[in-house]
C-alpha cells in the first residue's frame, strides 16, 4: 500500500517544520547568547541549520529507512 505525498501535505509538513525551527532557534539563541548586536545573523544561521536537519530527517531519512525496512520485510516473508 503506497501513500502519495500531495503538495498540500508537503506544504503543511514544511510549515510545521518551519515554525518548529523558528521556535527552537529563537529559544536556543536567546538562552545561550541573549540579545547581542549580531542576534539576527546568529538566529538566521541557527534557524537554517535546524530547518535543514529537521526537514532532511522528516522528509528524507525516515521515509527512506521505512522503505528499506518494508522491502526487506517483503523479501524475508
Amino acid at each position: 500500500m503506497k501513500k502519495s505525498v500531495t503538495p498540500q501535505k508537503l506544504k503543511v509538513k514544511l510549515l510545521v517544520i518551519l515554525i518548529l525551527s523558528l521556535l527552537l532557534a529563537s529559544a536556543m539563541e536567546l538562552y545561550t547568547f541573549g540579545l547581542p548586536s549580531d542576534f539576527f545573523t546568529r538566529w538566521f544561521r541557527s534557524f537554517f541549520v535546524l530547518f535543514i536537519l529537521i526537514a532532511g530527517t522528516v522528509l528524507g531519512i525516515v521515509p527512506g529507512v521505512n522503505y528499506v525496512v518494508n522491502k526487506l520485510k517483503d523479501l524475508v516473508s
